[in-house]
């Protein structure tokens, strides 16, 4: 039983990461490549790591 909540809050949290590490990515390209844009490139990279999320939430849950 306690294994398929802890997979059912690793499914449920892959938007959230992937939105966290995306924005982190994001922050980082920004401040190397193009500083004046940072803001631009943090929501970039949030709306990516978005879609990963969701494309891992949708492959994770075809498995069960």
């Amino acid at each position: 039983m306690k294994k398929s909540k802890d997979t059912k809050d690793l499914k449920d949290s892959f938007i959230p990461l992937g939105m966290i590490f995306g924005s982190a990515l994001g922050e980082i390209f920004g401040m190397y490549f193009k500083p004046n844009f940072l803001v631009f490139t943090i929501c970039l990279g949030a709306g990516i790591g978005y879609l990963f999320g969701v494309i891992a939430y949708g492959i994770y849950s075809m498995k069960e």
